[in-house]
């Protein structure tokens, strides 16, 4: 499940780095929406949302559940992108 793709994402695992991936893509995507002008901006904030992600995993509670850590971080991307 989702927790065996964190813990083998940690280990480096590239198959459960994508897989987690693309559980994820769309929520993440729809978040950065919100948070959009347009299209590009969009897919840059995934983005980088994403590399944070994957970054910080090591941060991650497996205590707590996976969905809000991982729209905290996105948003604060966001937040992060319209500082620049």
């Amino acid at each position: 499940g989702e927790l065996q793709l964190i813990k083998d994402s940690l280990k480096g695992k590239r198959n459960a780095q994508n897989e987690l991936y693309k559980l994820y893509y769309a929520y993440v995507y729809s978040i950065s929406m919100r948070y959009s002008a347009s299209t590009e901006e969009c897919q840059e904030i995934t983005h980088d949302a994403f590399v944070k992600l994957f970054a910080n995993l090591k941060k991650y509670n497996t205590e707590q559940n996976f969905k809000p850590w991982v729209r905290k971080i996105t948003i604060n991307v966001a937040i992060d992108y319209y500082r620049k």
